[in-house]
C-alpha cells in the first residue's frame, strides 16, 4: 500500500504520456463489438411483437436489465483496462547508468616507396616501425590494431591488447609485400571505416606516412568530420625532401599550406617527430587519459517506468466476475481473440509486440537465417554464433574482442583462425586454455590445424585428397613421416660421382628409394586461385622440402590474398610511389 502511495504522490501530469500509442487503437475494435452486442440483442426482442399484447405478461419474463448492463458494462470497462495497460501509461523516467567501454587505437603505416627514401635515417619506414615500437612501450592501454596500406590497404592484425604481436608484424612489414605500388589514402579509408565502425567510443587513428597531398587532406578532413574518432598523424619527412629510390626524378616532400590546413581541424593532430620518444608518449599518454567512455544510453521507452501494470489490477478483478453464473459475455471476446492469434507470428508486421528480440533471434538461426538472428541478438555471445554460422568472420572478431572468458577467447580464436590470423588464433586457443582446462585438448587440436592452415596459406604442404578432415590430417601427419636413420660410416664413404651400381640393394639410409606416395614438391610463391580460407584445398601429398621463416613473406602472400577478394579491380597506376 505503501507504494501505491508513492506512485500517486509521484504522478506527474506534465510528463504523463504512453509508451505504445499504437495500442489505443483496439479501443475502436471495442466500439464496434459492443454496437454489435448492443444490435444483436434489438433484433431478438422483434419478433416478440407478434404475439399478442395480453398474452405477452403470461408468456415472458420481464427479467432484470442488470443481467445485461452489468455485464457489458464490466466487459467494456475491463478490456479498456487491459488496452490502457498495453499501450503502458508513464509519467516517471527511471535511472540507467550509460555502458562504459573502452576506447582503441588504430595504427595505419604507409607502405608506399617513398617510405623507403633515407632523409631520415635508416629510411622513413624504419623510422615509423621504430616509432611504432616506441609508442607501444609508452602502454596507451588501449586494444591496438595495425594495417598498412600502398595501392590497396590490407589488415595486418585486428584489435588486440597483445603489443608484442602487434610490434612483431610492425617490424615484418616492408614496401615489396604490397600487391599493388601506389598511395591510395581515400581506399585506405574505407577499410579504416569498415574497422572501426563497429568500435562505440571515440578512438584515435594514428597515422604514419610521409606525405599527404591535397586531395588526401580532403579525404581525411572529410572522414573525421563525420567520425566520433581523433585523428593523429606523425609525419616522416624534411622540409627539403628526399629522392624515391627507384623511382627517377621524383622528389618526396610535404606541401606546408597542406599540413596548415589540416591543422585547423580540432580532431586532427599533428605530430613533429623528435629524436627521443616524447612525440609518441605525448600521443600514448593522451589516448590513455581518455580510455573509458560513458556511452550514451539510448533514447527511447526503456527509459521510462512503464506503469501499466497498475490498470491490469482493476482488470483481472473484472475478469474473475466473468465466471459467475448469468454475467458471462458470450462472444464479444472473440473479436479481439481472432486479431491478435493472426498476428503474433516473428514474421508478422509487428513481432516486437509478442516477442522478445532474443526470441525472434533464435526462431530465424533455428530456420537459418544467421544474419537476421545476428542482427536480432542483444547478446554479444549469441550475436558472435550467429556471426560465425553466416561465415561472417570479421565481424565475430570485432564481437568478442574484448571477451575475457574462456569460451570467448576460444570462439575468438576460432574466428581468428578463419579470418587469416593463424598466428593471433594460436595466442587465443592458450589464452582459453590458460583460463579453463577443460578446454586445453580442443584448444591444442586446433593450435595444430590452424599452423596447418597457414603453411597451407604460405603453399608450403599440400596433402592427399582422400583426407577431408582436420583430425585426419594431423594422425596422417604423425603416421606418415618417414623414417630415417643416420649414415653409417659405410655411406659416409659414398661421394657425388660413386657410381650407382656400387649402392647396396637393401638397407634404409637416407640415399634410398622409399615406396611412398609423398612427393617432394617445392614452395609455391602464391596460393592456389582455389584457396578458401575456411576450407583447406587437399590435392595431393607433398612433403615439405623448406620451410619459410620469413614472415615478411607470409604477409606478403596473404595480401596477396586480400587483394584478389577484396580489390580484383585495383591495377597498378603511373604514381608507385
Amino acid at each position: 500500500m505503501k507504494e501505491i502511495f508513492e506512485i500517486w504522490n509521484s504522478f506527474n501530469p506534465d510528463a504523463f504520456h504512453f509508451l505504445r500509442k499504437q495500442a489505443l487503437w483496439l479501443f475502436i475494435p471495442l466500439a464496434i463489438a459492443v454496437i454489435l452486442f448492443l444490435t444483436g440483442n434489438r433484433e431478438r426482442n422483434k419478433w416478440k411483437q407478434i404475439i399478442a399484447s395480453h398474452l405477452r405478461p403470461y408468456m415472458f419474463n420481464k427479467g432484470n436489465p442488470k443481467a445485461i448492463i452489468f455485464p457489458l458494462l464490466f466487459f467494456i470497462l475491463g478490456m479498456s483496462f487491459m488496452i490502457i495497460a498495453l499501450a503502458g501509461p508513464t509519467w516517471k523516467k527511471r535511472e540507467i547508468p550509460g555502458e562504459k567501454v573502452p576506447s582503441v587505437v588504430l595504427i595505419v603505416l604507409d607502405l608506399s616507396k617513398s617510405m623507403l627514401s633515407e632523409d631520415i635515417q635508416p629510411s622513413r619506414l624504419e623510422r615509423a616501425k621504430m616509432k611504432i615500437s616506441d609508442f607501444l612501450d609508452a602502454n596507451p592501454r588501449a586494444r591496438a590494431g595495425l594495417l598498412a596500406y600502398a595501392g590497396t590497404p590490407h589488415t595486418v592484425i585486428p584489435f588486440t591488447g597483445d603489443y608484442n604481436l602487434v610490434k612483431h608484424h610492425a617490424v615484418s612489414l616492408y614496401n615489396w609485400e604490397m600487391p599493388v605500388q601506389g598511395s591510395d589514402l581515400g581506399l585506405c579509408l574505407s577499410l579504416v571505416d569498415s574497422m572501426m565502425t563497429r568500435v562505440e567510443s571515440p578512438s584515435t587513428i594514428l597515422l604514419f606516412t610521409d606525405e599527404i597531398n591535397n586531395t588526401q587532406a580532403t579525404q581525411l578532413s572529410d572522414y573525421i568530420d563525420h567520425s566520433i574518432h581523433r585523428l593523429e598523424i606523425l609525419l616522416f619527412s624534411t622540409p627539403n625532401g628526399a629522392a624515391v629510390p627507384g623511382v627517377p626524378d621524383v622528389i618526396s616532400r610535404q606541401d606546408p599550406t597542406v599540413m596548415a590546413n589540416l591543422k585547423q581541424n580540432d580532431k586532427i593532430n599533428i605530430t613533429t617527430i623528435t629524436l627521443d620518444k616524447s612525440d609518441v608518449e605525448g600521443i600514448a599518454k593522451n589516448i590513455s587519459d581518455h580510455l573509458m567512455f560513458e556511452k550514451d544510453k539510448k533514447k527511447d521507452a526503456m527509459d521510462w517506468n512503464d506503469m501499466g501494470w497498475l490498470a491490469l489490477i482493476p482488470a483481472i478483478i473484472i475478469a474473475l466476475f466473468w465466471f459467475r453464473k448469468g454475467l458471462t459475455i458470450h462472444w464479444c471476446w472473440l473479436l479481439f481473440l481472432f486479431p491478435v492469434l493472426t498476428s503474433c507470428g516473428v514474421d508478422s508486421k509487428h513481432p516486437d509486440w509478442w516477442y522478445t528480440k532474443d526470441y525472434q533471434a533464435e526462431k530465424w538461426y533455428e530456420n537459418g537465417d544467421y544474419e537476421k538472428a545476428a542482427e536480432l541478438f542483444t547478446d554479444n555471445a549469441h550475436k558472435a554464433a550467429a556471426y560465425y554460422r553466416s561465415g561472417d568472420y570479421q565481424s565475430v572478431v570485432e564481437l568478442l574482442a574484448d571477451d575475457t572468458t574462456a569460451t570467448g577467447r576460444y570462439n575468438y580464436a576460432l574466428a581468428l583462425a578463419q579470418s587469416g590470423y593463424y598466428d593471433e588464433a594460436v595466442i587465443a586457443f592458450r589464452e582459453a586454455a590458460g583460463k579453463d582446462k577443460n578446454l586445453s585438448r580442443k584448444a591444442e587440436q586446433n593450435i595444430k590445424v590452424s599452423l596447418l592452415m597457414k603453411d597451407e596459406a604460405t603453399g608450403a604442404m599440400r596433402f592427399h585428397p582422400q583426407s577431408n578432415a582436420i583430425d585426419d590430417i594431423l594422425k596422417n601427419t604423425e603416421k606418415e613421416k618417414l623414417k630415417e636413420r643416420k649414415p653409417q660410416s659405410e655411406d659416409e664413404q659414398l661421394s657425388s660421382d660413386t657410381e650407382v651400381k656400387k649402392l647396396p640393394t637393401k638397407g634404409d639410409r637416407a640415399t634410398d628409394e622409399v615406396a611412398s606416395n609423398i612427393h617432394r614438391a617445392k614452395e609455391a610463391k602464391f596460393p592456389p586461385k582455389d584457396f578458401k580460407q575456411d576450407q583447406i584445398p587437399i590435392e595431393t601429398k607433398v612433403l615439405m622440402q623448406k620451410t619459410n621463416a620469413d614472415p615478411g613473406e607470409f604477409l606478403h602472400r596473404r595480401f596477396e590474398i586480400q587483394k584478389e577478394k577484396y580489390y580484383p579491380y585495383v591495377k597498378q597506376g603511373k604514381d608507385v610511389w
